[in-house]
């Protein structure tokens, strides 16, 4: 009996230890030494109890709340977020810009941009909030709005050490023609991760759009160095030498190349076909530009030279095939007009042919309309 009793009072003092050590304010401690140590999950465990105890326990949902984002469970976060904001939110900022990286891992991006407005307004040197808000923009498509808020954020930011952050300032200043900007932007993304194959490829894309060829070919042959599998490198190397260097011959040689690793890339058609129309290739030209008009029915440069090639060819139907669709919707394009006159002509339709000097007359296209009229009979 007496041994009976004993473990009884030990089991009783057990329990009473354990109701003292499981009050909302020991959870919640225990939970920020947890978050401290990165183990985000047991801290949730611990947040998730303290709340349980004290359901308008504020601090302990607002840190619920950030790790649950932290294990991207982002519903559950706007769920416990939105109970903290009813509880009295002691920091109200940082409980919308919790609320706006919620919004932003479901992809609700206008949404998310609202509570990061709110945040900014309540601190407008929250710098976090200025780089999530550019984050929402840039995921929406809207990089002119999301270049202002990636800037802020590195003004506000003095030790930033995340290469995808000027990544994506960079693709942003690419984007807006803020081509040294975004040399500054890559270049401070490859010294942190020096294998980071598509920011490589974008400070290709700078340097080639400021006209620095060498630079250019430099990064985006490092480019291809790391992914043999990306085109993208590929074809900005050949459009390097298309349209800077006018070297057609290697720009031949990477379109080629390029193409074996995307069939979507329209425009690296059109150049490859025009690059064989140049040479006098017409056989060759065909091929790349039926995909560039297969890809866009509505690309006019591509089916100009399509036309054109085919024309060369002597294959006047196909020709006019592709002028039509051009002169029908744009009433003012004069090349189609030129061209298909002179198919016209050799197809000895004198009444096309002067329809097309007509409608050139209209466009006062003096000298195509000269041109084509030494040929009426």
């Amino acid at each position: 009996m007496k041994k009976t009793f004993a473990t009884l009072a030990i089991a009783g003092l057990t329990f009473f230890n354990s109701l003292a050590q499981t009050t909302a304010k020991e959870w919640y401690d225990k939970g920020i030494a947890l978050k401290k140590s990165k183990s985000y999950k047991e801290a949730t465990n611990a947040f998730k109890k303290a709340a349980a105890l004290q359901t308008s326990y504020a601090d302990a949902l607002y840190q619920l709340g950030w790790c649950y984002n932290e294990e991207k469970m982002y519903n559950e976060a706007i769920d416990v977020l939105n109970k903290e904001e009813k509880a009295g939110s002691a920091d109200k900022a940082r409980n919308s810009f919790e609320m706006g990286y919620a919004l932003n891992g479901i992809k609700k991006y206008d949404d998310a941009i609202l509570k990061f407005n709110a945040a900014i307004d309540l601190d407008a040197r929250y710098a976090l909030a200025y780089k999530e808000r550019g984050n929402s923009y840039y995921w929406n498509k809207d990089y002119k709005n999301a270049l202002p808020d990636y800037t802020k954020y590195a003004e506000l930011e003095t030790t930033i050490t995340d290469e995808l952050f000027y990544y994506r300032k960079g693709w942003c200043e690419n984007d807006q023609e803020e081509y040294n900007k975004a040399v500054e932007s890559l270049k401070k993304c490859v010294a942190l991760d020096k294998e980071y194959t598509d920011a490589f490829s974008e400070l290709g894309y700078a340097y080639y759009k400021l006209n620095l060829n060498d630079d250019a070919l430099y990064n985006y042959q490092i480019a291809m160095s790391l992914d043999k599998t990306d085109y993208h490198p590929v074809i900005g190397t050949a459009d390097v030498y298309y349209d800077n260097l006018k070297n057609y011959d290697s720009a031949i040689v990477y379109y080629k190349e390029g193409l074996l690793l995307t069939r979507t890339n329209k425009k690296a058609y059109y150049k490859l076909g025009w690059c064989y129309n140049d040479k006098n290739n017409f056989t060759e030209a065909v091929d790349p530009l039926k995909q560039a008009v297969l890809l866009d029915a509505e690309y006019d440069a591509a089916r100009t030279e399509l036309g054109y090639a085919y024309y060369k060819l002597d294959k006047y139907d196909d020709a006019l095939a592709q002028f039509r669709p051009i002169m029908a919707h744009d009433a003012k394009d004069e090349l189609s007009r030129y061209y298909a006159g002179f198919c016209y002509y050799l197809k000895n339709d004198q009444e096309g042919l002067k329809k097309m000097i007509d409608e050139l007359k209209e466009l006062n296209s003096t000298k195509y309309m000269e041109t084509l009229t030494k040929y009426i009979k």
